[in-house]
C-alpha cells in the first residue's frame, strides 16, 4: 500500500507539469468535450505501447540503441513542430474554422493523441527509470502492468481535468482575440516542446 500511494504522488505530479500532452489536451478542448476524450484516449494507448515495452525489456534495446532512440525523438520532435504550425497558422477550436480548416473527426484525433505521445521517447526513458523502483524481481511485470495502470489512472484523471478547465475558458472567450491569442499561444508551446525534444 505505501508503495502504492508513493507511485501515486510521484506520477501525480508529474502529469500536473505541463508538456506536450497537457497542451495537446487544451488544443482539443477548444473544439468540445468528446473531442478532449478522444484526444486522451489517443494518449493512453500510447502511454499503454511504452509501459509494454518496458514490461518486455524492449524499452530498454531502443535506448541502448543511439540510432533507434534519435530517429524516434527527430520523427518525434517533427511531428510537434508541424503541429505546432499549424495551429500558430490557423488557430483552434472556432478560429480555426473561421480560417478554413475543417475540423478533425474523432479518430483522426485519437491517432494525433496517439501520436504525441509517442512523439516523446523521453517518457520511455522516464518509464524504464521510474517503474523498476517499483517492481519486485520475482513478479516484475505483474508489477510493471499494476503500477502502469495506475499511471493510466492519473493520466486520465489529471487531462479530463486539464480538458473540462479549458474548454471553459474556450467557451468563455468564444471567438474573442483573446482566445485567438491563447490558441497560437498554446501553438507556440508545442512548438517549443518539439525544439526541447530534438535537443535530447
Amino acid at each position: 500500500m505505501e508503495l502504492t500511494l508513493q507511485f501515486l504522488a510521484v506520477t501525480l505530479l508529474l502529469e500536473l507539469t505541463p508538456g506536450p500532452a497537457m497542451l495537446f489536451v487544451l488544443v482539443q478542448s477548444s473544439f468540445g468535450f468528446r473531442q478532449v476524450v478522444a484526444g486522451i484516449l489517443g494518449l493512453l494507448t500510447a502511454n499503454f505501447i511504452w509501459i509494454a515495452l518496458v514490461a518486455t525489456g524492449l524499452g530498454l534495446l531502443i535506448t541502448q540503441s543511439p540510432a533507434a532512440y534519435d530517429t524516434l525523438r527527430y520523427l518525434g520532435a517533427a511531428y510537434l513542430a508541424y503541429m505546432g504550425y499549424k495551429i500558430c497558422r490557423y488557430g483552434i477550436g472556432k478560429h480555426s474554422v473561421i480560417a478554413g480548416k475543417k475540423p478533425k473527426k474523432l479518430w483522426q484525433i485519437y491517432v494525433q493523441g496517439v501520436l504525441t505521445s509517442l512523439s516523446n521517447p523521453k517518457a520511455l526513458l522516464f518509464f524504464l527509470a521510474l517503474f523498476p523502483n517499483f517492481a519486485s524481481e520475482q513478479n516484475f511485470v505483474g508489477d510493471i502492468l499494476y503500477f502502469g495502470g495506475l499511471k493510466l489512472f492519473c493520466l486520465s484523471s489529471v487531462m479530463l481535468c486539464y480538458g473540462l478547465i479549458g474548454n471553459r475558458v474556450f467557451e468563455f472567450f468564444n471567438v474573442s482575440k483573446l482566445a485567438n491569442i491563447l490558441g497560437r499561444s498554446i501553438g507556440v508551446g508545442i512548438i517549443g516542446a518539439a525544439l526541447a525534444i530534438a535537443r535530447g
